[in-house]
């Protein structure tokens, strides 16, 4: 009967030992998780002895694929892979004539690799340093396209960080109340990142539920400090309209009848027939618009088009601009037939032209057109009647 007992409590004694092991690994596994959660530096610590990159309002490093390059005139330089994951999805780089070709919603840039001259919507600028290659690697001049992105890009030494603002992006500045400490979360038992003193200037985004504020310092840090530290906020610039996903519509385009486009009258005319020799226009087509009206102009492809090379697509897009802008179109409705190779670059280069016009930028959908393709780009995705 002891011997039983014995083993009786031995078994026990084993479970609550089993008990114990798991308790302390889950407890472990909470702790670290914990750590995790509320001071993660670990991250931030990998990237301790490159150049950061902030873009605004956010600490992009850890999403770089390649180091920042910074030449000995100041131009700071982004890889093309990264440049096309942060900055601009579109960059494209044109083989046939050795050219980087990038857009924003207003202004179509190309850059020949070798030359120092950016062409902005058709213009030509004189630039201090081009398109280059390091380690095999394409890097560009993302200083030189201030202009094209409207944004502001520089180099805070002191901290070695990369700033990026996007000028159509809100702004607030804000001084601080008190010292205080800038933390990696907005939690007080994250991490700290940075001392700040009393009156240092910050500049100030959002608020969370628990009323921190994300803020980033002069020299380039991010982080969180409680809202009601921050005063004297001033506002140095309103967010500004950003363009919008297309909207869809049906229209008859075998008529000249004026349609109804939400609170638009639209007459569309075939005016436009585009083919490898350039544009034709059917000017006995054109009349006066009445009041409130607006003239959206076919764009229809002749045969067989090709928009391969950079330098050809240009010119058909100078052509279309000029037109446009000579006979006060409202729109342009690409209607393209057959199978058309490079059309979307074609309009992903034509689309910010037209816009900076007050244009719009419309493809009509066949069988041989992804719309998905167009959302983001044009301003109506038209389906025929």
């Amino acid at each position: 009967m002891a011997a039983k007992k014995k083993k009786k409590n031995k078994k026990n004694k084993q479970n609550l030992k089993f008990l114990r092991n798991i308790l302390i690994g889950v407890v472990s596994m909470l702790v670290v998780a914990f750590i995790i959660n509320i001071a993660p530096g670990y991250r931030r610590d990998k990237y301790a002895d490159v150049t950061n990159l902030v873009i605004t309002d956010e600490n992009v490093t850890e999403h770089l694929k390649h180091i920042i390059y910074i030449n000995e005139k100041g131009t700071i330089y982004l890889s093309k892979d990264d440049m096309s994951e942060l900055i601009d999805k579109t960059i494209y780089y044109d083989e046939s004539t050795n050219t980087i070709i990038t857009t924003s919603d207003t202004c179509t840039a190309s850059m020949k690799i070798g030359e120092k001259i950016l062409n902005i919507n058709g213009a030509d600028i004189i630039t201090l340093d081009t398109v280059i290659y390091l380690d095999d690697i394409m890097y560009i001049p993302i200083s030189e396209l201030e202009s094209v992105y409207n944004i502001s890009v520089k180099y805070i030494k002191d901290t070695d960080i990369v700033v990026i603002d996007n000028l159509n992006q809100g702004m607030i500045t804000a001084n601080l109340s008190e010292n205080t400490k800038l933390k990696f979360r907005p939690r007080g038992f994250s991490k700290k990142v940075d001392e700040l003193q009393e009156g240092e200037k910050v500049y100030a985004f959002y608020t969370t539920s628990k009323g921190w504020r994300l803020i980033r310092t002069e020299d380039g840090k991010i982080g969180y400090v409680k809202a009601n530290t921050l005063t004297n906020e001033y506002i140095v610039r309103q967010d500004m309209e950003i363009k919008k996903e297309a909207k869809n519509i049906e229209l008859n385009l075998q008529s000249n009848e004026i349609q109804q486009v939400y609170s638009d009258k639209i007459l569309v005319k075939d005016l436009l027939t585009i083919s490898n020799e350039g544009i034709t226009i059917k000017e006995a087509m054109l009349e006066e618009k009445e009041e409130n009206t607006k003239l959206w102009a076919n764009l229809s492809n002749n045969g067989e088009l090709s928009l391969d090379n950079y330098n050809q697509r240009l010119e058909l897009i100078n052509n279309i601009v000029s037109l446009a802008y000579k006979y006060n179109l409202d729109g342009i409705n690409i209607n393209f037939t057959g199978n058309v190779d490079n059309l979307n670059r074609f309009v992903i280069e034509l689309a910010p032209r037209l816009y900076e016009m007050g244009i719009s930028t419309n493809i009509v959908i066949n069988e041989n057109i992804d719309q998905s393709n167009y959302t983001e780009i044009v301003d109506y995705i038209i389906t025929s009647k």
